[in-house]
């Protein structure tokens, strides 16, 4: 693994997703260039596009819901 001088760590070969709802993701793609800068100005350009990847989804709210209750399912049943 290799870190950069911010003390990131990179190198594992895996991805993330950043995973966005809403309707000023959605409707306006100065914002969505705003918020790519802004990503490549953090993590470097080749950094950025090998390890972000950023998606607009639908109905968020109701997945991350879904994923909380699952990840805590999962919880319960292990104590």
């Amino acid at each position: 693994m290799e870190e950069d001088q911010r003390g990131l760590v990179f190198g594992n070969g895996k991805r993330s997703v950043v995973a966005i709802d809403g309707g000023l993701y959605e409707n306006y793609p100065q914002y969505r260039a705003y918020l790519q800068d802004s990503v490549i100005e953090l993590l470097g350009t080749e950094k950025s596009f090998c390890n972000v990847v950023i998606e607009h989804t639908k109905d968020g709210s109701g997945i991350g819901a879904v994923v909380l209750a699952t990840s805590n399912s999962m919880y319960n049943q292990d104590l």
